[in-house]
């Protein structure tokens, strides 16, 4: 009698085969799911992909100033004190290196040489002059075309009072100005070249009728004790000064706020960064420090450009 194998056809057998593959297609779809959801769906996969591809792409180099060796070179000439030379460097270097990111130092350190060697002895911007009988600073500026208090402080004058036979420079400059109101600078030329460069701390939006003018000073005013004071009194030093415009506001320094006696009677300004107990008026307003230094250097009928 021959053995017979199992009957695939049974019931058992049946349910057998099923499971079996019931069995083998969660394993097969359940591990590509899973590879699925680890790669693609969870959390985080996406971040850690796009952190590997940003280590893999290369981060560009910044592009290095091409000016800053011959920039930090001039730097070392006037820390050294050879002012005259900076000055030329600096002066072709801005030319040269118009869009570099040292610029506005480069300019910084160009009006501060400049303003140095502005009045030196046997430079461009003065001539030599002795003091003769009858002279004051008045009639030596009126002669030269001048003014006297720019001779007083070309020459580092104690007061106006002249001796015979002393030995002046008289500057010679021909100065005009350019107010900036979107940069908010105060440029100061001396025939037509660069000379130096303030910032407004404050100034009059332009006007509706023109975005520029052209203008020049009118007169420059000293306030001493509600008063004006000409140069030479008493109270001159220690007067408010002012540049007076044709057709545009004044250029002015910031107004001191004096103690008050008690909070009754106190004032509530905004300070400012060069001043914090002082107002701000309206006009063109320069640091007080600033305004002092370019007083003596303009006179009546100074060009100036509003832009």
């Amino acid at each position: 009698m021959e053995a017979s194998g199992p009957d695939l056809k049974s019931p058992v057998m049946k349910v057998f085969k099923f499971l079996f593959l019931l069995v083998l297609g969660l394993l097969i779809f359940g591990t590509a799911g899973y590879f699925a959801y680890e790669l693609f769906i969870k959390p985080g996969n996406s971040e850690k992909k796009e952190k590997a591809t940003d280590l893999a792409t290369p981060i560009p180099t910044p592009t290095p100033d091409p000016g800053i060796p011959e920039f930090n070179r001039l730097k070392s000439l006037q820390d050294a004190g050879k002012l005259a030379e900076s000055r030329d460097g600096l002066t072709a270097w801005i030319s040269h290196y118009p869009n570099s990111t040292l610029l506005e130092e480069a300019r910084r350190r160009l009006g501060d040489a400049n303003m140095v060697l502005l009045f030196q002895a046997g430079g461009t911007n003065v001539v030599s002059y002795t003091v003769v009988k009858g002279d004051s600073l008045a009639r030596i500026a009126a002669r030269h075309k001048s003014n006297a208090e720019l001779i007083q402080r070309a020459n580092s004058l104690p007061g106006i009072n002249l001796q015979i036979g002393e030995q002046l420079v008289i500057p010679t400059l021909d100065v005009s100005i350019e107010l900036d109101r979107s940069a908010k600078t105060l440029t100061l030329l001396n025939r037509g070249a660069y000379l130096k460069e303030y910032t407004l701390l404050s100034c009059p939006p332009a006007s509706s009728k023109t975005n520029s003018l052209v203008s020049k000073v009118l007169d420059k005013s000293c306030i001493a004790g509600n008063k004006r004071v000409a140069f030479g009194q008493k109270a001159y030093a220690q007067g408010e000064k002012s540049i007076l415009l044709v057709q545009a506001p004044a250029i002015v320094a910031p107004i001191p706020v004096p103690t008050p006696a008690s909070k009754e009677t106190a004032v509530t300004t905004p300070p400012t960064a060069t001043n914090p107990q002082a107002i701000l008026p309206g006009g063109f307003v320069l640091s007080t420090g600033d305004l002092l230094e370019i007083f003596p250097l303009v006179s009546r009928n100074t060009p100036v450009i509003i832009k």
